[in-house]
């Protein structure tokens, strides 16, 4: 196992611990610098490995199933500012 396993496996043990960042390197004998920066690390390789958000195509074929222009004009989100901007979202 070479080194950025071992230390990945110990991120995500410490993420489960319950214990601060600084404690836990302190109790495996790790600087607490060092054990920062592999932490940071094991953060940015998750959020590459992160699925990332794909656009799907909707239909608005409205011959195929009546319902969907009875849910075209209900807005799905509607966001309301106190400057009384109102943002819907169909």
């Amino acid at each position: 196992m070479e080194k950025k396993d071992k230390m990945f496996a110990l991120v995500t043990k410490w993420r489960t611990s319950g214990i601060t960042r600084k404690e836990f390197a302190a109790q495996h004998n790790i600087p607490s610098p060092t054990f920062d920066y592999w932490c940071q690390k094991f953060y940015n390789e998750q959020k590459v490995d992160a699925v990332q958000p794909k656009f799907i195509e909707l239909s608005s074929n409205t011959t195929a199933n009546p319902l969907l222009s009875e849910i075209n004009l209900r807005p799905q989100i509607e966001l309301e500012f106190s400057s009384g901007l109102r943002i819907k979202i169909y």
